[in-house]
């Protein structure tokens, strides 16, 4: 999916795109280790099974070899006895009887030269008795193999080197006991060597069962693992849908903040602007207003005198045109001054909050502390709410820059008999003396900017017939305090026009 058309979707979609993302990768995944862990232990169980199995078959042929076959022989020293005296035949014979229980699996004691035929190795058994007959030190071998259909897993042990009391029923037939060649013949089980390693016990246990079991298993875990992502999926749908619309909403907030920080910047340039153009504009017209004023006054002086070799006609013409500037001087200044904004009851304690998180973003960037104390009642004021807002802005923007990470920036608000006010303090580098006396000077800066900053704040405080002192000092901070009037006077709003 185009990366672009996956961030346009809501985040609930997006959360549920990524848990069906999970749920696709991790089940292959989670599936086949638990086929195999299962599998595994399946193998762990046929084995162990089979060792106990071959052990006790082990032991029997021990027996009759070390404890009853003597006895018998002792007891009955011309005849042979079968069933008590061949270890293989008394082997056989307890395999069957423990296999009864377990009809699917197979015991063989093959053998390359058997005395019964029923024990011939076949090819597969053939090699095993011959890696035990090369590799002396290997005595056990396992592994799986596929045999009638069915899967099977196999081990096999190495039978016991040919001794020299065994040849005297496998050693030459013609001296073997009647009873073993009445039996098996004479073709086979014969003339082998003391030493030689001529059979292997191996047991065939079925692993299609446990295997089949296994998956089975794993087609349930799959079924229980989907029906469990769905119930999250479900919750998530429909018991938490209003926690992502609260995101959608917080989203939308932020969105809003952006425009509303986007178009606080567009006015705060027509207002510096504004308010630059109508600060030079005063600055100008009180520095020519004065010279303007003294050449006007001596012109008129002189054209009242009679004085020779200066022509009264143009002293009148100096005078008219001083008296031209002058008019110019003044409805320039009269125009500046009476540019005004539109003013309402507003709250300084909302302004300061609308304010500040337009800029909490900032101060989290740089790991500074933002704490907000705000009075408990609304304070209310005359005043034009975006103006404020650039002044508010303003300071905390330069608290940001002078302030390392880990510093504090504090904000509050209270009401002190008819006048509320606003304190900002920072924990920065402050200013120095010199400094301080400079900050409201037009195009003075300390960061190399237009210096038009703090000239514009005191403007608009003034204009809400408000206050603001700065105290300041270095490696200390810097506190800036806006004081306004709950209601304005009249003699007030003369004296600032």
């Amino acid at each position: 999916m185009n990366i672009y058309k996956l961030r346009s979707l809501g985040h609930k979609r997006q959360f549920s795109l990524l848990l069906i993302l999970i749920y696709i990768i991790s089940l292959p995944i989670i599936s086949t280790i638990t086929y195999f862990v299962l599998r595994q232990n399946a193998i762990n169980h046929a084995y162990q099974a089979s060792r106990l199995y071959i052990a006790a078959i082990d032991a029997v042929k021990q027996y009759v070899e070390e404890e009853l076959r003597p006895v018998l022989r002792k007891e009955l020293p011309h005849k042979f006895i079968l069933e008590g005296m061949s270890r293989s035949y008394a082997a056989g014979s307890t395999a069957r009887r423990i296999l009864q229980g377990f009809p699917d699996y197979i015991f063989k004691n093959a053998s390359v030269n058997p005395t019964n035929l029923k024990n011939n190795a076949d090819e597969f058994e053939r090699g095993i008795i011959n890696d035990f007959r090369i590799k002396k030190d290997i005595k056990e071998w396992k592994g799986f193999i596929s045999k009638e259909g069915y899967d099977y897993y196999v081990i096999a042990r190495a039978g016991s080197p040919v001794k020299e009391s065994c040849l005297y029923c496998h050693g030459d037939p013609a001296a073997a006991p009647k009873e073993v060649t009445k039996r098996y013949g004479t073709t086979s089980g014969y003339y082998m060597k003391a030493g030689e390693v001529v059979d292997a016990f191996i047991v065939y246990i079925p692993i299609h069962i446990p295997l089949a079991n296994a998956r089975k298993a794993v087609a349930i875990f799959i079924g229980i693992y989907t029906v469990f992502f769905g119930i999250i999926f479900w919750l998530i749908n429909k018991r938490f849908g209003w926690f992502y619309e609260k995101i959608e909403l917080d989203k939308k907030t932020i969105e809003d903040i952006s425009k509303e920080v986007l178009n606080l910047n567009h006015e705060m340039e027509d207002i510096v602007a504004e308010r630059t153009m109508g600060l030079v504009g005063l600055r100008i017209a009180d520095r020519i207003r004065n010279p303007v004023t003294v050449i006007g006054g001596l012109c008129k002086q002189l054209s009242k005198k009679e004085k020779e070799g200066i022509p009264k006609d143009k002293l009148e013409d100096i005078l008219s045109e001083c008296q031209k500037m002058e008019k110019i001087v003044t409805d320039f200044d009269e125009l500046v001054r009476s540019k005004r904004f539109l003013f309402k009851r507003e709250d300084l304690n909302e302004i300061a909050l609308s304010t500040v998180r337009l800029l909490e973003h900032e101060v989290k960037d740089k790991a500074i502390g933002f704490a907000v104390n705000l009075y408990e009642k609304p304070l209310m004021f005359n005043a034009n709410r975006q103006l404020i807002k650039i002044a508010i802005r303003h300071v905390i923007s330069n608290g940001i820059d002078a302030t390392a990470p880990g510093g504090q920036i504090t904000i509050l608000s209270g009401l002190k008999e008819e006048n509320i006010y606003l304190t900002i303090t920072d924990t920065g580098k402050g200013m120095t003396s010199e400094e301080m006396h400079r900050i409201f000077e037009p195009f003075y800066s300390t960061k190399g900017r237009t210096g038009m900053g703090l000239p514009l704040v005191r403007q608009i405080i003034s204009e809400h017939m408000g206050k603001i002192v700065i105290d300041s000092n270095p490696n200390i901070g810097t506190t800036v305090r806006f004081t306004f009037p709950t209601r304005w006077m009249e003699k007030e709003t003369a004296a600032n026009e």
